[in-house]
């Protein structure tokens, strides 16, 4: 059995006689450097290990590349380094072999001893002692591991020839008068290292104007004399100059020499020439003054110059330099502001030196033509971007292109604005290279320039290198109800976004560990979060992304709400009218209910029989004239009448009855009057008052004439007094109820006749208007009342 990192193999078994048998196993492809190979024999019906054994993996070693050597010319050792190639995933052992040669390195003879270079080092210094100086020798590297051996290819050299010198020392730079007037001719002037004087040497000189990147490289000067002579320069600037040398014949060149900084004469001969790279930014003026104008141009060129600028001069007239009028600016700086007087188009720019100014170069401030179609840019490098263009369909003069960097409180100063001109109006490419920095935002705009004007920008923005945002937007908590969640955030400044924002991705993870996610465009800065469980918390990131990377934001912690507030309060309310509308079924169907809370109380002044009064006796003045008071009737006093054979006229119960006592004249005495009338040892009827005051209700109770056992009559009639009812706690009777029959009937031992109730009665209706509606009452027990 075979195992290889415990996992279990088939090999082939096989057993060729007798007690021998054998069991073979091809492994591979491994895509692991290192495994373990195990063999195992089955006993009692369990794997035991016989043996073990670790298997390296990797590739046969790389052949080596680039073979250079050296020779120091002090020590006059060579130091050979090379490149390995690709890692072969196992031990490699290196050596770096020569030999003395001939025919061309075709033949090896004498090989030198073998040098070993250090652990993980791809160099090796083979010593003076070992080299064959002023004839071929051959070197070469090997390189061998466990599954194979590889040499690199034989570099064949003299070891002089493989020298290499130390740098030379520049001494002096000096201008010399030269054939065309022109042209500006330096000497420059050189010294060897030290110990190299006597060798013939092949030198280059280069050189370039302070500030430029670039060099201009002059190949094979110099001589035994060291030195060398070179036109080509211009006047009054400062050039930088560099040397190095080489041993003739030799492969190798030496270093550059240490700088050294010169600057040429000025020609005093000449005005400059050319025009100048001019732009302008313009404002409206305040109170009534002109057009605010920031004027910017570019150094003339050097060889246009003609020797040192003095001053820049812009000027209305290049006619009148001389006249302030006309003079807008005069200055050494490259840009000037002024006010542009109304009505003026144009205006003119010169630089001028000892000898005289340059052709004005002309400004036109008018607005014409249109934008460039269309715009791309390119990044080239971290500290460049190529700007490219559609061409127009109408001819132009030049561009301007024009970039800054963007920030997030960017004011578009105009000194932190870069520009250049391209004079030919044909070109619709350029490489803007000023001020650029990797992970900004820059604004790049492309104006088309024509004869009389200038035309419209069209502007994009760029980067030259993106990578992941520095930070991530704040979360702020917006809304948030039982199943939803608002989230917002602020942009993230421009110059932490280090590219463009292609998405944000807003998480939100429940208590129980499930998370969810939104992916939302650059330009949203708010998002809802939907279908969340309530009285929950979350919690909530957000990662903003570029095309380079993503970074993540804190982390905001949500707590949903239990009722949504409008929901609750609409839930009350619909209650509140359901209850409404209940207890409106019940008061409208339930007497009793109703009953509770509004009792009917009958009115007896508004009744049928307080309004209506008997067509007989309005034939009687007397009680015409009494009738049409009855709505100023006051009853003071409540007397009860009785129809009984012995007593006429009782107010109280009692068990012996006196015989009627006449009432008053007057039909509405009070009860005073009606107790004095009475003779004496007469019990005075029971005066049913509260007080002395007049009272709200009377009663009067009528006795059944032919039927006593029955319960008598009763009517009730409203008074216009202020008192209160009776103090009387017994309950309300019910209507035509006499509680007199509800106690002990007195015993009647006298009653009167039916004359003298008749003449009582006549006498009573009299007196007492209001009984008069008893009479006609349609009972027919009173018909003869």
């Amino acid at each position: 059995m075979w195992k290889l990192d415990g996992e279990l193999l088939q090999g082939v078994q096989y057993s060729p006689g007798g007690a021998m048998e054998f069991s073979n196993i091809t492994i591979g492809p491994l895509n692991r450097t290192t495994v373990s190979l195990g063999c195992c024999v089955l006993k009692d019906e369990k794997p035991h290990l016989l043996n073990l054994k670790q298997i390296h993996a990797g590739y046969p070693p790389s052949q080596p590349q680039n073979l250079t050597c050296i020779m120091n010319d002090t020590t006059r050792n060579v130091k050979c380094q090379w490149d390995p190639g690709e890692d072969s995933l196992l031990q490699v052992h290196t050596t770096l072999k020569a030999s003395r040669s001939q025919s061309g390195c075709a033949v090896l003879q004498d090989p030198i001893p073998d040098c070993i270079p250090e652990a993980n080092q791809n160099s090796c210094t083979i010593p003076r002692q070992n080299l064959h100086l002023y004839q071929p020798m051959a070197f070469w590297v090997t390189m061998h591991n466990g599954l194979g051996v590889v040499q690199s290819e034989i570099l064949c050299a003299d070891p002089m020839d493989l020298v290499k010198l130390d740098p030379p020392t520049v001494q002096s730079v000096q201008s010399i008068q030269s054939v065309a007037e022109e042209l500006h001719c330096v000497s420059v002037a050189w010294d060897a290292a030290k110990d190299q004087e006597y060798m013939k040497q092949s030198c280059d000189l280069r050189y370039r104007k302070a500030g430029d990147q670039e060099w201009t490289l002059v190949q094979n000067v110099g001589g035994s004399t060291r030195q060398v002579q070179h036109c080509g320069f211009l006047f009054g600037i400062s050039y930088q100059v560099q040397m190095r040398c080489q041993k003739l014949g030799a492969r190798y060149m030496s270093n550059w020499s240490p700088t050294k900084t010169f600057t040429t004469h000025e020609d005093s001969g000449h005005v400059p020439s050319g025009e100048l790279d001019v732009w302008w930014k313009m404002k409206p003026g305040e109170d009534g003054q002109g057009t605010q104008v920031q004027l910017l141009w570019k150094p003339m060129k050097p060889k246009e110059a003609k020797g040192k600028i003095l001053g820049y001069w812009a000027t209305l007239d290049p006619r009148q330099l001389s006249g302030q009028l006309s003079t807008l600016c005069n200055t050494t700086e490259l840009r000037c502001n002024f006010s542009l007087p109304i009505g003026a188009q144009r205006i003119y720019l010169m630089a001028y030196n000892a000898r005289g100014t340059s052709p004005p170069t002309k400004i036109s401030f008018q607005k014409k033509g249109i934008s460039v179609p269309r715009i791309q840019t390119s990044p080239l490098g971290e500290n460049s971007i190529c700007v490219s263009w559609d061409p127009l369909g109408e001819p132009t003069t030049s561009y301007i292109i024009e970039w800054q960097r963007l920030t997030s409180v960017n004011s578009l100063d105009d000194s932190e604005t870069s520009w250049t001109k391209l004079r030919n109006g044909e070109e619709k490419q350029v490489l803007v290279q000023e001020n650029i920095e990797p992970y900004q935002r820059y604004l790049i705009s492309i104006y088309p320039l024509y004869e009389d004007g200038v035309g419209m920008p069209q502007s994009t923005e760029a980067y030259t290198r993106q990578k992941a945002p520095s930070e991530s937007p704040q979360l702020h908590p917006g809304a948030i109800s039982k199943t939803t969640a608002q989230l917002l955030w602020d942009p993230i400044p421009l110059e932490l976004r280090n590219g463009f924002i292609t998405s944000y991705t807003i998480f939100w993870i429940s208590p129980n560990d499930d998370m969810s996610s939104a992916v939302v465009n650059s330009s949203v800065n708010s998002f809802t979060i939907t279908d969340l469980k309530p009285m929950t918390m979350y919690k909530v990131h957000i990662m903003a992304s570029t095309v380079a990377g993503s970074t993540n934001g804190t982390s905001l912690m949500l707590y949903t709400k239990g009722t949504d507030d409008f929901s609750f309060a609409y839930l009350l309310i619909g209650l509140l009218l359901v209850m409404l509308i209940v207890l409106v079924i019940c008061f409208e169907n339930s007497k009793r209910m109703k009953m509770q809370f509004w009792p009917s109380v009958p009115d007896p002044a508004n009744s049928s029989l307080g309004k209506w009064a008997p067509a007989v006796l309005q034939e009687e003045a007397l009680l015409d004239n009494r009738l049409g008071e009855l709505g100023s009737i006051i009853i003071p006093a409540i007397l009860v009448l009785e129809k009984d054979k012995k007593k006429c006229l009782s107010a109280e119960k009692s068990e012996k009855s006196d015989p009627p006592v006449p009432l008053s004249d007057g039909p509405w005495s009070d009860a005073s009057n009606a107790n004095a009338a009475l003779p004496s040892g007469t019990p005075k009827p029971a005066s049913r008052m509260n007080g002395s005051e007049s009272v709200q209700y009377a009663r009067v109770f009528l006795d059944s004439y032919h039927r006593q056992e029955e319960a008598p009559s009763s009517l009730y009639l409203r008074s216009n007094s202020t008192q209160p009812l009776l103090g009387d706690v017994t309950p309300s009777p019910e209507l035509y109820e006499n509680l007199w029959f509800h106690g002990e009937q007195p015993a009647r031992v006298h009653s009167c006749s039916f004359q003298e109730d008749a003449v009582f009665l006549d006498g009573a209706l009299v007196e007492f208007p209001l009984l008069q509606g008893l009479k006609i009452n349609g009972n027919e027990d009173l018909s003869n009342f």
